[in-house]
């Protein structure tokens, strides 16, 4: 029982110090391409790392060589999703550049539908009844947090830009995620080798945006140009926050995580409207926050039923 509320409280604090942390490092000319880079390397070498540790020298190097650089039609595989999560990545950035964190959150919550309608394409997967109804209250739920007040005195929280770049994040997020669920099934291969396929091919798509769109702003200002403690900040907690919630689904359950996201989206709306005030607390967007959360609960805790052999 610690450790599910050890696991709740890290996994909470990590969610909202990761949505501040990009929010504020936006305040800073560092290139967001090279950040993205950042994240990939060091979640390249941790891989790397751990294979190192669980398998030898020897026997790291030799499933590199075998599943990595001699399979190529694989690694080319795992490159539709590394593809998509830079892509994911460098919108997140936006988004939050043109959103408060709360509704950033909330309609970040949107990967649910994606997903599920990704993985009942692609994976074949049931939904149960209680969670279509939860998908619908969540898009609902979306609707209502995005809805504009009329009030000409409200905080201008909605952004075009912002609503267009997380929605596109969700879709990525959605395919890409479902699409190398479906890698790790149909193979036998340890996770932590496709993570490994998954960063490495990450880095080759993260560096060919960084020499595309950045050749100019490295050259007037430097590849590090504007990088401090927040940045580097943000650079661990992207890199390890999907390693955090992989071990605490090992560790405790997916109720946790959920629980976890609820948290930090109330969390998340307290320091929105009375610590940083770019928020302004609104029917609407209550009703839409309360929906959102009543969905994300309701999807995770009525899956389909298993059918009796």
């Amino acid at each position: 029982m610690l450790v599910k509320y050890l696991c709740l409280c890290v996994l909470v604090i990590q969610t909202v110090s990761n949505v501040f942390l990009v929010r504020k490092s936006r305040a800073y000319d560092a290139s967001v391409p090279v950040i993205v880079l950042c994240q990939e390397l060091l979640k390249l070498l941790t891989c790397f790392l751990v294979m190192l540790i669980s398998d030898g020298w020897n026997r790291t190097l030799s499933l590199i060589s075998s599943d990595v650089i001699k399979d190529p039609v694989t690694t080319l595989k795992v490159g539709v999703p590394a593809f998509l999560y830079i892509v994911q990545n460098q919108l997140l950035f936006v988004a939050l550049a043109h959103l408060d964190p709360t509704t950033y959150q909330i309609t970040y919550q949107l990967k649910i539908l994606t997903t599920a309608l990704c993985s009942v394409a692609l994976l074949r997967k049931q939904i149960s009844g209680t969670q279509w109804f939860s998908l619908c209250l969540l898009a609902a739920g979306v609707v209502l947090v995005q809805w504009k007040d009329a009030s000409p005195d409200a905080p201008d929280g909605f952004s075009l830009i912002g609503l267009g770049a997380i929605v596109c994040a969700t879709l990525t997020s959605g395919f890409a995620g479902v699409s190398f669920e479906l890698m790790l099934k149909t193979t036998d291969k340890s996770i932590w080798l496709r993570n490994f396929q998954l960063a490495l091919c990450s880095c080759v798509v993260g560096l060919g945006s960084v020499l595309l769109t950045q050749r100019e702003h490295i050259a007037a200002h430097g590849l590090l140009h504007d990088f401090n403690s927040t940045i580097l900040a943000v650079i661990l907690s992207q890199a390890y926050g999907g390693l955090l919630i992989g071990l605490v689904v090992k560790y405790s359950d997916n109720i946790v995580k959920v629980f976890a996201t609820s948290l930090s989206i109330l969390l998340s709306s307290l320091l929105s409207i009375l610590y940083l005030r770019e928020l302004a607390f609104t029917m609407t967007f209550g009703m839409g926050l309360i929906l959102v959360l009543s969905a994300s609960v309701l999807y995770s805790l009525y899956p389909p039923k298993k059918k009796a052999d």
